[in-house]
């Protein structure tokens, strides 16, 4: 899935994390996007909710393009729908 996501956006999204991100470049973005979907929940299908780790996928974030004010990201739906449902909250 391909998704746009906003520097402000991306900027509340790095707040998720214990440490500070910085985001310079596409591949700054892809780890970050990799490093939440560490913490995403699965179910056996790997799309949602809770289950057990070794069912996730090996990654969720593909590849990352800049853009004049922000990322094109293509990532796994479920990462899409996490970082809605963070995004939102």
């Amino acid at each position: 899935m391909r998704v746009k996501l906003k520097n402000d956006q991306l900027r509340k999204l790095a707040q998720r994390l214990a440490i500070e991100v910085v985001i310079q470049q596409p591949r700054d973005v892809r780890g970050l996007l990799e490093i939440l979907g560490r913490n995403m929940p699965w179910d056996e299908t790997g799309l949602s909710k809770f289950s057990d780790p070794p069912k996730r996928p090996a990654r969720v974030a593909f590849s990352v393009e800049i853009t004049k004010d922000g990322y094109i990201c293509d990532i796994h739906p479920a990462l899409a729908h996490y970082l809605n449902d963070l995004l939102s909250a």
